[in-house]
Formats: structure tokens, sequence, C-alpha cells
């Protein structure tokens, strides 16, 4: 594919790779191949449930208000239980620019995929360059990250990579609840005690640690916060 440099406003950031945005318009025949891949791919997705319910983005039938109802009545349920509760919010660095092929393929293969989707997927995905060309100077680049933002397959490849830590969570982090919106994640957790609460947040972080660095991901430190929810008199 072939990528355009567009200059940012900050033309002081003009001769730095950070003061381009990089362009690239793909080919009628690339987006009806596309097209097609994601079709297969998210009804073999939907007929197995293989996209948690705890993903409120790119999901049909869930919303942003879904998403604050459930952390609400978390918050109510614990108030009335008389547990100690807080939330921890999380968001991954880049996500969509930073989504590892290889990584999404060895999600798909062991969601059990149909080996006909599996390997039209790692056909769209692998031998992917990119060309550049700035004035005289030109360059290319083996693609192997990477889930366009605004492109028909985005949301379904980043849903799958995102679900593989949904279910890997639930699994192994007990009094844990989670919602997801897109590459945002909130973890919320309850427990006997301030101390039960706090073992909690830190095994499921080193869960998460482990699991990006499985996925060659990172988590946006500026964008973690740990909020704890104190039980007050009066009513949420």
């Amino acid at each position: 594919m072939s990528v355009i440099a567009i200059p940012k406003t900050d033309k002081s950031k003009l001769h730095m790779v950070e003061g381009y945005r990089g362009i690239s318009l793909l080919s009628f025949p690339g987006k009806f191949l596309e097209k097609f891949m994601i079709g297969r791919l998210n009804n073999f997705l939907e007929a197995t449930g293989q996209i948690p319910p705890q993903q409120y983005g790119f999901t049909t039938g869930r919303s942003t208000a879904d998403a604050i109802n459930v952390v609400m009545e978390f918050v109510r349920r614990g108030r009335k239980l008389g547990l100690k509760c807080c939330l921890v919010t999380l968001d991954i660095a880049d996500a969509f620019d930073n989504a590892w092929h290889p990584g999404i393929l060895a999600t798909i293969w062991d969601l059990k995929c149909p080996t006909n989707i599996y390997s039209i997927v790692k056909d769209f995905l692998q031998d992917r360059n990119a060309h550049i060309r700035i004035g005289e100077d030109a360059c290319s680049k083996r693609v192997t990250r990477g889930c366009p933002q605004g492109s028909v397959s985005g949301p379904t490849l980043w849903n799958i990579i995102i679900s593989d830590l949904m279910v890997l969570l639930l699994s192994k982090a007990p009094n844990l609840e989670i919602v997801t919106f897109v590459d945002d994640i909130l973890l919320m957790i309850q427990g006997l005690s301030h101390s039960a609460v706090l073992t909690t947040a830190v095994n499921t972080l080193r869960i998460v640690e482990d699991w990006c660095k499985k996925h060659m991901l990172e988590i946006s430190e500026d964008k973690t916060a740990l909020i704890p929810m104190f039980i007050r008199n009066r009513d949420i």
C-alpha cells in the first residue's frame, strides 16, 4: 500500500516524523476482499458467541448508556451488601496502531475458527508492505501491526484481541467484573475488606501486564486510575 504523508498544523515539527500524518487509500478490490472476509468472520463470531457481553464498543445492540448502567448497578449492589468497591480504569496505548497481526491470528486459531475463514484472514494480514515517498526520498517497510481506524476490518479484529483479555481475566480473577468500550477497560472489584480488594487489583493488573507482553501492547500509564467507591448514606 502507498502511504501519503500529510503535514500537521504544527509547522515546527515538519522536520520530524511526528509532524506528519500517514494516510493510505486502499484499492477497490482490496476493500471488497476486506468486506467479504470480515462478513464471514463476523458470522462465525456471532454464531459461536466469541465476543464477550462485557464489550460495549463495536457491538450490535450495546451502547455507552448500557455500559454506564452496568457500572451503576455494580456500585449499588456493593453498597447494598456492605462490600468494599473500587474501579480501575485502563487504556491501551495506541491500541489500533499496535494491534499485532501474529497475535490476532493466534487468537483466531484458538477460537477454533473454520480453516477457510482463518486462511483468508491470514492471507489478508501477511506480506503487507507500506511504501512512502517524500520529495526525492522513498522507503518501504513490512507491516506486522495495525487495525486501521475507520476500516471495515478494524473493529472486528480489535474486538478479537481484547476479548482474549476478558476471557482470561474472568477465568482467573475472582470478585471482578469488567466493562470495555473498544480499547478502554474498566475493572470493577469488590471484597469484604480493603486488603481483599487491593489483592484482587494487584493480581488482576499482573494478568493484564502479562497479556500485554503476549500481544506486544502497553497500558497508557497517564490514563490509568484507581477510584475507590465509598459507601455513603445518600442514594446513588
